[in-house]
């Protein structure tokens, strides 16, 4: 009998024989790549979408990756983990911050005053899951960690330092935000940025801890009127992979995706935030209505024990943070040391 695809299939063969020259079922159907934000958000048109280009190149074709954009396989910021997990996307772009305890090592990132930029935070990120630091990937698996630029301290009435905090409401991104906030005396308001520009323009809200990209991203930048330039953690972003999906891609596919992924996008990544960053702030400065205050010297060490006390409350508070911090502390000199 003359051996069809479709005898194949209907013989329930197809997968295996695919496999025998050297295939796989997913040559024959694109890996959904899913983000809740649209096509021409930063992350995905300067990292997610090149990332997916050069893994089309070296596979020539191989394993389609087709993209989502904009909540079509699911809309909800918060539940981007599960639908990569439970295989409804093979690829995700997940916010740690927006899966509360599934990844709590990754709080670390937004430590003040810990990370100079966004591509030694997302380099160390990586080296950190590679040597299975990082605990809730269970079920998926990253393909690379990036981040953005340090956030910054954005104000509605400027102050002169960090004192000025006192009896202020401060928009906090989470629990390590909002532990430094209350050691300077202001009222941590934990919040999205969609309320955070609602209760900035009803004039409820004095400030708010965000990255430049993430002020313009959410058109936040008209509602305040100093940006206080001391760096306040970074945002850290997984792109994660189905576990099911990876165990089915030939390991060609899963070379390339890593080595266009991995540290190699967290370089790309961070590059690209930084420079959209500074951007931003050029742009501020030369309209000139936001004013830029950059803490002195002096200033910033007098601030810093207050850094470090919040740095130490963390370690002591997850039953593996000494070590990681240690980790994270020989990561970066090793890093700053090739500077």
């Amino acid at each position: 009998m003359k051996i069809t695809r479709r005898t194949l299939v209907q013989s329930g063969l197809a997968t295996t024989a695919l496999s025998a020259l050297g295939l796989n079922a997913h040559a024959q159907a694109a890996l959904r790549v899913a983000a809740f934000v649209p096509e021409q958000s930063f992350g995905v048109s300067r990292v997610i979408k090149p990332w997916m280009a050069a893994v089309d190149r070296d596979l020539g074709g191989k394993v389609k990756l087709q993209g989502f954009w904009g909540g079509t396989l699911g809309k909800d910021a918060f539940k981007q983990f599960e639908l990569v997990k439970n295989g409804v996307a093979d690829i995700a772009w997940v916010l740690p911050g927006y899966t509360p305890g599934q990844f709590p090592e990754m709080q670390v990132f937004e430590l003040p005053n810990l990370f100079h930029d966004g591509v030694e935070a997302g380099i160390v990120a990586w080296r950190l899951y590679e040597k299975n630091l990082l605990k809730g990937f269970d079920g998926v698996r990253a393909v690379t960690i990036f981040s953005t630029e340090p956030m910054s301290l954005w104000m509605r009435q400027p102050i002169n330092g960090l004192e000025d905090l006192r009896n202020k409401k401060i928009r906090s991104p989470g629990a390590v935000h909002a532990k430094w906030l209350e050691s300077f005396g202001a009222s941590a308001e934990t919040m999205d940025s969609p309320d955070m520009n609602e209760m900035l323009n009803r004039g409820t809200l004095d400030g708010a801890i965000q990255g430049a990209t993430g002020m313009k991203t959410y058109k936040s930048l008209g509602l305040i009127n100093q940006d206080f330039r001391i760096p306040m953690g970074v945002i850290p972003f997984l792109l994660l992979v189905n576990e099911r999906t990876w165990a089915r891609l030939p390991d060609d596919a899963k070379a390339a995706m890593i080595a266009r992924g991995g540290e190699a996008s967290a370089v790309i990544g961070g590059k690209a935030y930084e420079e959209a960053g500074q951007q931003i702030h050029q742009e501020l400065k030369t309209e000139g209505r936001v004013k830029s205050a950059v803490p002195t010297a002096a200033q910033m060490a007098s601030w810093e024990p207050r850094n470090q006390a919040v740095q130490q409350w963390w370690a002591d508070k997850m039953p593996n943070g000494k070590p990681l911090m240690a980790e994270i502390q020989a990561q970066l000199k090793t890093l700053r040391a090739g500077k």
